[in-house]
Formats: structure tokens, sequence, C-alpha cells
């Protein structure tokens, strides 16, 4: 066995049993991971150096973002995310610049999304400045129950109502620039759902209406989905078809509040 193995061996154990293990390890791992020929001693060490909680293997784990394994770069992606490095703000946003394995991107996506910095016109992080996170959403049209399409209008509204209050969140582009999005190094993100139920029914002699909504949050343009969140609610009513369509929209409006404070906690740790 290798001396490079032994110490990845001993890493793991000292890992499990105490997270916090001196600097030394972390340097001897750094010099295993961008050093060793075997991409599966590679792999082991991205993912020990973030379970360490060392922030100096940072250096280690920016470089092998340019790993020639895409499975290392995944991991590498994963571990500047637990630890924090928001140095690897740059780096993992040119990753996605070149990027062609859909699993890499979507870990460096999720990375992103965790480290939360925004970047420059330019594209590289800057610190202190802050460009707004881009929120769109989608159709909310499908599920089990779908509601009709002034109800999911009003349902999209009042999502939006709770996140247009945080300072830092545009739901608009300028002209042009959703084509390059998606190199821009900019946060976006997309929030879509779906209505799961919505019925009436007499509860204890009077009637009452139910409805449940799952929504999920997206990076934008990519579409991988980061989260999911739900929310319902029940409103009591008339037993009119007019009285009925007011519960509805009362239930989903409700339901919808409950979501848009969720997410709205959300943007906030992106820096929304």
């Amino acid at each position: 066995m290798s001396t490079r193995l032994r110490v990845l061996m001993v890493a793991s154990v000292l890992v499990a049993g105490h997270p916090a293990v001196g600097a030394g390890k972390a340097e001897d791992l750094s010099r295993i991971l961008l050093e060793d020929s075997s991409y599966k001693v590679r792999l082991q060490a991205a993912l020990l150096l973030g379970r360490l909680g060392d922030r100096t293997a940072g250096n280690a784990l920016i470089r092998a973002l340019g790993d020639e394994n895409k499975t290392v770069r995944a991991m590498a992606a994963q571990s500047l995310a637990k630890l924090r490095v928001t140095e690897a703000v740059g780096p993992l946003k040119m990753l996605l610049g070149r990027e062609k394995d859909k699993f890499v991107r979507a870990q460096a996506e999720k990375a992103l999304a965790t480290l939360g910095p925004e970047a420059s016109p330019g594209g590289e992080a800057r610190p202190g400045l802050r460009s707004k996170i881009y929120l769109t959403f989608g159709s909310f049209s499908g599920g089990a129950k779908a509601a009709d399409a002034t109800m999911l209008e009003l349902l999209r509204a009042s999502i939006r109502g709770a996140l247009g209050k945080l300072s830092t969140v545009t739901f608009s582009l300028e002209a042009g620039e959703e084509k390059s999005f998606g190199k821009s190094g900019r946060l976006g993100f997309l929030i879509d759902g779906n209505v799961t139920r919505l019925d009436d029914g007499l509860v204890g002699g009077a009637m009452e209406t139910n409805c449940d909504l799952k929504v999920m949050v997206a990076r934008w343009p990519a579409k991988s989905i980061i989260l999911w969140t739900n929310a319902g609610a029940a409103v009591q009513g008339g037993s009119r078809e007019r009285d009925k369509e007011i519960s509805r929209r009362e239930c989903l409006e409700a339901s919808a509040s409950q979501v848009g404070e969720d997410l709205a906690k959300f943007f906030q740790s992106q820096g929304g």
C-alpha cells in the first residue's frame, strides 16, 4: 500500500471521529489531491478536505476544479461550498463557462448558491459589490389540482409580492441580457410549482376549502433544482358557487404568502 493511500485511510478515520484535526492533514491531502495519478485517490482527498473543515485547503480545491476527471471536479466544488471558500466564486463561474458535464455543472451551481456573493459586470467577484438576484416564474400549471389561470396569476403575484420586499431582488432583465446571463456570473433562480390540493367539503356542518401548494426553486437558466417548499391552508365560507370561488382564492393566497416568507429567507441567505 502506498504512503498516500495510507494517509488517506488515516485521515478518513480521523475525520469520522474528530472533525477538527490539525492543519497538517489538510496540507497532506491537498498535495495528494493535486499530485496523485489515481482519480479515485484524488476524489477521496477532495471529499476528506471538505469534511476536515480547514479552509487552508481552499487553494488546492480551487485548482482541482480543473482536474481532468469530472467526478473530482464535482467533489472539489462540493467541498469548496462546505468550507465556505468565498474566493472560489470566480473560479466556479469560470468552470461553468467551460464545463459540459451536467453533474459537474449542477455541483458548481449549488456551490455558488451556497457561497452567495454576487459578481461584478465583468464576471469577477469583488468584495462589497452586489448585483441583484434575478427571479423568474414558471406557469405553476402542473399538479393534480390545477387552479384556473386567474387563481394561478394571483398565486404568482402573492409570492412575487413577498419577494419584492427584498432590496436586492429583481424580476426583470435588460434587453439582450437573457442570452448572456449564464456566463455573466450573476445569480438567477426559477420559481415554479403546482397546486396539489384544491377542494371544498362540509366540515362540522360548514363549507371548508382546503388547498396545498408545492413550490420549487431552481438555478436559472440551468434549471437544476435547489430546494422544495410547501404550504397549505383551510378557509371556511359559504356553499354558493361564488362563495366557494372566493374561499379558493383566499386559500391559495394564504398558502402563497407562507411560501413567499420561506423563499424570502432563502434568498436573503443568497444576498437578496
